[in-house]
């Protein structure tokens, strides 16, 4: 349905290979040279795995897990090389297990070694990026070089790869959201249905009864396993249901009926919850009352951490909101260690005009595309003959639900952001890394909007991806040998 591309589609089959190798070496780079301890939380989450691997029992968050003396005076300074025991810091006990789970035997055979587990989380990171550009090829499979910049920026963000280098949990978080984002895309795009009809498989379950039929699905079966491990994963991946659950309304409500659609919903749930429901069990026993997920365990152990609050107390809501907009924007881009290694205004200012810029060709991307659709409502071609249907003119209408299913993802990490904030201090711009599936989508159709106009520009669209590589491998590279490790060097 898509006009055919300019450049040619096998250019792209080694992109993901290419993005994935750079991936690699340069997160290699972060997770093996910066100092132990050196991203946020880290050393909580490795004792999380510690406890496991030789107690062979989940850990119970429990107060005197949270020393905020001993993190900023022994942890968090960039220089930092803590002179005492840290295995009391303990804070991260009570996050579901999964991720930690996975990273035991690698705990074992290493014998706890720290960079063993980085690998690890480096390696699983690279399913975010894997699932990230499967799912915006399907939203576009006719104009590949739209996947491949979304997810160049996905991979090397400087923060994101930081974050992706060090141990923690956020990885695992982060790339089931990218599977239910791919999953909940082939859902809504239909490949999966054509793919069924093809095998002559929907006539085999036309006589089954509503509710069989509902649970046979292969796509709808897997959609649900891949939530129900979000729930095992990290607050976070909750992400993932209200994207399942969106993509399966609007894919089935055209051609089922509401309580077909319902029905595949209320199964998604059932067999996400049937999953998730020990772990939840298991945080009632443990926290008691209706802490689930030990959530309020958790705001109670970590006294002495700043609060909204105190904040606004302190500064006031003007002052409050400026700090909030400065830090999120700086820690988003990079802010390394626990934060506290802020790098040169100059880059900064070049991330807010790159932000601005960038947000204002995808504007100009999304005004277009409204007024191109008013304009050719009705028509299939333009003047010249070719299919209106491209990303510079009229979305299909899977497309546009694609979309829309993104917005909703970013509106929820958005969302999370907020909730998190309304009681502590957590200004960290990582935090919305569960949206930056649609975050790079946005960005990569805005700047290839502006290269859609005339025949020349259009094959130099389909380079960008590589031009944005190279300068992410020279940003990092900068930011790994010239900011972070002469400042942990002190």
């Amino acid at each position: 349905m898509s006009q055919t591309p300019v450049i040619r589609t096998r250019v792209f089959e080694w992109s993901l290979i290419v993005i994935l190798v750079v991936y690699f070496v340069l997160g290699g780079l972060f997770a093996v040279l910066i100092p132990p301890w050196q991203t946020p939380d880290e050393p909580a989450h490795y004792n999380y795995v510690r406890q496991l691997a030789q107690t062979g029992a989940y850990p119970v968050i429990a107060v005197g897990d949270y020393n905020q003396d001993l993190i900023s005076n022994q942890i968090a300074p960039p220089n930092a090389r803590p002179t005492v025991s840290l295995d009391g810091v303990q804070y991260e006990d009570h996050q579901p297990p999964l991720f930690y789970t996975l990273a035991v035997p690698v705990f074992l055979i290493f014998n706890g070694a720290l960079i063993p587990l980085r690998l690890f989380s480096l390696f699983v990171g690279a399913f975010v990026i894997v699932f990230a550009f499967l799912a915006v090829r399907v939203i576009f499979p006719a104009h590949p070089f739209i996947a491949a910049l979304a997810t160049v920026f996905i991979a090397f963000l400087p923060q994101h790869l930081h974050m992706m280098a060090g141990f923690n949990n956020d990885s695992l978080s982060e790339a089931l959201i990218a599977l239910t984002v791919y999953l909940s895309v082939r859902l809504i795009i239909r490949i999966g249905g054509q793919e069924h009809r093809r095998t002559g498989g929907q006539e085999d379950r036309r006589n089954l009864p509503l509710l069989l039929r509902s649970i046979s699905s292969a796509p709808l079966l897997l959609l649900s396993i891949v939530v129900g491990l979000a729930f095992l994963t990290k607050a976070q991946a909750y992400l993932a249901l209200p994207v399942a659950v969106f993509a399966l309304f609007v894919s089935g409500y055209r051609k089922e009926t509401l309580s077909r659609v319902l029905l595949s919903i209320g199964v998604l749930i059932v067999i996400a919850g049937v999953i998730g429901a020990p772990w939840w069990i298991h945080g009632l026993q443990v926290y008691g009352g209706t802490d689930v997920l030990g959530l309020q365990r958790h705001n109670l152990v970590v006294a002495g951490q700043p609060t909204t609050a105190e904040w606004i107390a302190q500064y006031g809501w003007g002052g409050l909101l400026s700090r909030m907009g400065q830090f999120t924007f700086q820690s988003f881009w990079g802010q390394f260690g626990w934060m506290s290694i802020v790098i040169d205004r100059r880059f900064y200012i070049l991330f807010l005009a790159i932000t601005a810029i960038s947000t204002v060709l995808f504007m100009a991307w999304w005004a277009h595309g409204l007024s191109a659709k008013r304009r050719l409502k009705g028509k299939t071609e333009t003047s010249t003959g070719a299919s209106i249907y491209s990303p510079w003119l009229v979305l299909t209408r899977e497309q546009t639900l694609a979309l829309d299913m993104l917005a909703v993802l970013a509106l929820g990490a958005l969302l999370g952001f907020i909730w998190y904030n309304l009681q502590f201090v957590q200004h960290q711009g990582r935090y919305l890394y569960s949206g930056l599936i649609p975050i790079g989508v946005g960005l990569s159709l805005g700047w290839h909007f502006i290269f859609s106009r005339k025949p020349l520009a259009l094959r130099i669209q389909g380079w960008l991806w590589l031009v944005m590589l190279l300068a992410f491998i020279a940003l990092d590279a900068h930011m790994l040998f010239r900011v972070i490790l002469p400042a942990m060097r002190g």
